[in-house]
This record gives structure tokens, C-alpha cells and sequence, in this order.
């Protein structure tokens, strides 16, 4: 294909030679409203593509595809009774210092354990540790100390009582190992997968399923 004629620059709209302007301007105003302009745009998006821009854009596409990193998850991690837990990282509030537990007559159970005093406020007090069904330590370690987790779902707070606290780990979603086939009961009810956290394997709790169990206890 012949040399593109690209006369809006030589004697047109884009020239700074006013001497030999062209005389369809008069007509036409603009370079970008007379029909040659267009034609000759035509013929540069039809010309062949120059081949070593074919042979740069081939490179390109040979390359093999990378998928986009995972994102990554925080949880919150903590031990109650024997087992490692943990439940998403934005439904913890803060965790405080262990507190006595005060018991509702005919209302404390399993689950529901009482109220207690956070920072002042009347808190309602429930054991991950109950529905889960785990057994506590026959002998607690008298160094380990004992806290209280604050959370909240939807408006509605809980408190509850933690062995050990972790504190946030990250992990993929994609890398949740599954649940040992030993794990039956509420634990599997209530456990979505494994986070490998150093030498420990942590089970991220079903936050929906646990708030909704939790909520219902304290009806």
C-alpha cells in the first residue's frame, strides 16, 4: 500500500504554514470533517500490520496466563478448652481481661453462662465451648490466662470465655483444609475448614451458623 498523504499537516487544520492553505477548509472548516481525512484514517487501520510489531504482539500472547494472587483472609484466632478456633476477624470487637461470670437463675445453661461486667457494661456471656461440645482441660495451666472476646453479628454482641488468644491470622480461602474424617458431631456441623497456622491446625468456625445458634440460645 502507498504512503498515507497526511495533508491536514502540510496544508491543513494541523500546519503552521498558513501560506499554503488548503481550499476545502473553506467548506469544509476542519480537517477532521472533510472526507479525505476519514478515507486516509481507513487506510491506516486497514494497512498490514508491520511485522515486528506482529511477531512483539505474538510474544505477548504466548506467554502462559497467570492467575491473580488469592486473596488473603484474616481470622481470629484462640483455644477453647482442648481445641484451636477461629472465626472471622471482623466480628471480634476487642478482648478483654477474664471477669467473674454471673449466673441467671433458670436461664444459665450449656450454652448461655450469664452476664458479665465489660468496661461498665452488662454484656451477655455464652461457651463456644458448649456447642461445640468440648471437653476442658481435666488440669488448666496456671500460666496460661484466661480471656474474654467480644463480638458481634448484626447488631447483637456476645461475650465469651477463651483458654488462649492467638490473636489474627491470615490464610487463602482456596487452602481451608478439609476436616479430618475423626471430626463428627457439632464440631463438623459448625467447622468450615482448617487453617495451617506454624504447627497448629485451626478450625475456622461457621460464623453463620454459630451467631445463629448462639442468638437463639439467648432468646
Amino acid at each position: 500500500m502507498d504512503e498515507i498523504e497526511v495533508c491536514w499537516q502540510i496544508h491543513g487544520t494541523f500546519s503552521t504554514e498558513r501560506a499554503n492553505r488548503c481550499p476545502r477548509l473553506d467548506k469544509f472548516g476542519h480537517c477532521r470533517n472533510c472526507p479525505q481525512y476519514h478515507q486516509a484514517g481507513r487506510r491506516l487501520f486497514d494497512r498490514p500490520m508491520p511485522e515486528d510489531y506482529r511477531r512483539e504482539l505474538a510474544a505477548v500472547y504466548e506467554q502462559p496466563s497467570r492467575r491473580p494472587p488469592p486473596r488473603r483472609q484474616r481470622a481470629f484466632a484462640f483455644r477453647a478448652g482442648k481445641e484451636w478456633l477461629a472465626l472471622h476477624s471482623r466480628f471480634i470487637k476487642e478482648v478483654v481481661e477474664m471477669g467473674p461470670i454471673h449466673s441467671i437463675p433458670h436461664k444459665s445453661s450449656r450454652i448461655f453462662r450469664g452476664l458479665v461486667n465489660v468496661r461498665g457494661r452488662l454484656e451477655l456471656c455464652v461457651s463456644i465451648g458448649g456447642v461445640l461440645r468440648i471437653e476442658p482441660y481435666p488440669k488448666p495451666n496456671v500460666m496460661v490466662r484466661e480471656r474474654l472476646v467480644v463480638a458481634a453479628k448484626a447488631g447483637k454482641s456476645v461475650v465469651f470465655p477463651v483458654s488462649e488468644v492467638i490473636g489474627h491470622v491470615e490464610y487463602d480461602k482456596e487452602a481451608l483444609k478439609p476436616l479430618p474424617v475423626t471430626v463428627s458431631g457439632s464440631r463438623a456441623v459448625y467447622t468450615k475448614g482448617i487453617i495451617a497456622h506454624g504447627k497448629r491446625d485451626i478450625g475456622l468456625l461457621d460464623d453463620i451458623l454459630l451467631f445463629r445458634i448462639l442468638t437463639r440460645n439467648l432468646s
